[in-house]
């Protein structure tokens, strides 16, 4: 089982009803998650398979408009993308309903990576200060195991230990 999947299967309640997933396209070797629920809206700020509107949620929400709140949000290796991160955190906020889950992951070692250019890296307490009212029931750093206590996966090669590749998975409550 990956850590992903350890995660999930140990952490993971999302709240029934209307789901936002945030970085929605879909690329190769990668699942559509919006089947995953009854009711969901794909956004993402490139235009493609997966993706039900094209929106940029660094941008000022100008009210909640027609699409309103949500009751869950999954925002999945989408951050590190972001040129502002702390709107689109607080965008994201701004769209959970109170008592709305969170379902987020962002790398903190990690491989450079294009969509459309990759900016950030995130720490557990980084995420913690990127979203003061999500009330956290799991923080963890994922590499080839699930950690716990605040630990990041090490490696060891020739003798060096280094931080092995790793991501913070969170699970909120809003």
């Amino acid at each position: 089982m990956t850590p992903h999947q350890q995660f999930e299967r140990q952490f993971r309640r999302p709240r029934e009803g209307r789901t936002l997933i945030v970085g929605s396209r879909v690329y190769t070797g990668r699942e559509d998650r919006r089947g995953l629920y009854a009711e969901a809206l794909g956004v993402d700020a490139v235009d493609g398979p997966g993706v039900d509107l094209v929106w940029n949620l660094e941008e000022p929400l100008s009210g909640l408009g027609q699409f309103g709140q949500f009751d869950h949000v999954e925002c999945r290796s989408v951050l590190e993308h972001s040129r502002r991160p702390w709107l689109l955190a607080e965008n994201i906020e701004r769209l959970m309903l109170e008592g709305a889950t969170l379902d987020l992951s962002v790398p903190f070692v990690w491989s450079l990576h294009a969509y459309p250019s990759d900016l950030f890296r995130f720490t557990a307490e980084g995420v913690r200060a990127l979203f003061p009212s999500i009330k956290w029931q799991a923080l963890r750093y994922a590499g080839a195991a699930l950690t716990e206590g605040g630990k990041t996966p090490r490696a060891e090669v020739d003798g060096h230990i280094y931080i092995a590749r790793t991501e913070v998975l969170g699970w909120g409550v809003r």
